[in-house]
């Protein structure tokens, strides 16, 4: 195994833990501050769900693509549907907090 196969999944490790430490404290303090209510809940099932429409728009777009002769590498597709996961999820919650 190399050094960047390693640092890799260091990477990917602390990456992880960050990230359910950040969501954790977040919901630590949501709830310390009574953030975590009905409107919460509604708002939050608005916006997975709107994040993974938006998540198969893409999806349909790389078949679509991958139809036309693109050539894809699995690695780079499963990095973008992540990232446009992810911001789709982040927008939606912020269009839904902003809406309700």
């Amino acid at each position: 195994m190399g050094l960047d196969q390693v640092i890799g999944l260091l990477g990917l490790g602390l990456g992880a833990s960050g990230g359910l430490l950040g969501l954790w404290w977040g919901r630590k303090q949501a709830a310390k501050n009574r953030g975590l209510d009905e409107r919460y809940e509604i708002i939050s099932s608005k916006a997975l769900g709107m994040g993974w429409k938006i998540t198969l728009v893409a999806l349909y777009t790389f078949f679509i693509l991958l139809n036309f002769g693109v050539k894809l590498s699995v690695a780079p597709v499963l990095g973008i549907l992540v990232l446009v996961h992810m911001a789709g999820w982040a927008f939606s919650l912020v269009y839904y907090h902003l809406k309700i």
